[in-house]
């Protein structure tokens, strides 16, 4: 049965600090960059979990109103929102709703059969992933199943990346193609990953 866990916070933080939240495991954190702010949902465990966040902004645009729904796989980090800062007094106020979600038969079914060494474990990953990719969410489960900590782009949603991405595939390999999932482990990056060998071939590179 999938455990739910309601929790509704609703407090003010200044434009320097975004305070953590009181889950056990999901935090909500920010990224900044000029006046673009990237709100990410940021799981410590080794269980999936479905985030709704609403987002009360004052100062930003009010794209930042819109309320959001989101997985966030285990050991990931996943972008909720972006925003955009119009005025120097600003604050984020947020309200979050957190599900458990159970899915051991899934991860049976779906399993890629691959081993991590543990003195490895630790190297920076990197997915970038769209919407109805099995593979994608294949290679997402994998490195949730290991504990792999990674973090996750939707080249659907995050325009910016998937522009960067493309440009990095275009000045390393004369390759612009975007056939996900495209994977960026430490310095190299791995795309064309049609197939689940091609995916274990790369993996073996750093794994």
């Amino acid at each position: 049965m999938k455990k739910i866990t309601f929790y509704f916070l609703l407090f003010f933080v200044s434009a320097s600090s975004f305070a953590q939240n009181n889950h056990a495991h999901i935090s909500i954190e920010k990224k900044e960059k000029g006046k673009h702010v990237a709100v990410y949902a940021v799981n410590s465990s080794a269980t999936d979990y479905e985030v709704f966040i609403k987002i009360n902004a004052a100062g930003y645009r009010k794209i930042a109103q819109n309320a959001v729904t989101k997985i966030v796989p285990a050991n990931s980090e996943v972008k909720m929102a972006s925003l955009i800062k119009i005025s120097d007094e600003s604050n984020l106020s947020f309200g979050m709703i957190v599900n458990e979600i159970g899915h051991d038969k899934e991860k049976i079914a779906n399993a890629i059969d691959f081993t991590f060494e543990e003195s490895k474990k630790n190297k920076p990953v990197i997915v970038f992933v769209k919407d109805y990719c099995d593979l994608c969410d294949n290679t997402i489960q994998l490195f949730s199943d290991n504990n792999i900590v990674h973090t996750i782009y939707n080249i659907d949603e995050d325009k910016e990346y998937y522009q960067k991405i493309q440009q990095e595939l275009l000045n390393r390999k004369n390759d612009k193609t975007s056939l996900v999932p495209i994977i960026e482990i430490e310095d190299s990056i791995y795309n064309r990953l049609e197939s689940r060998d091609k995916l274990i071939k790369a993996l073996k590179n750093h794994f």
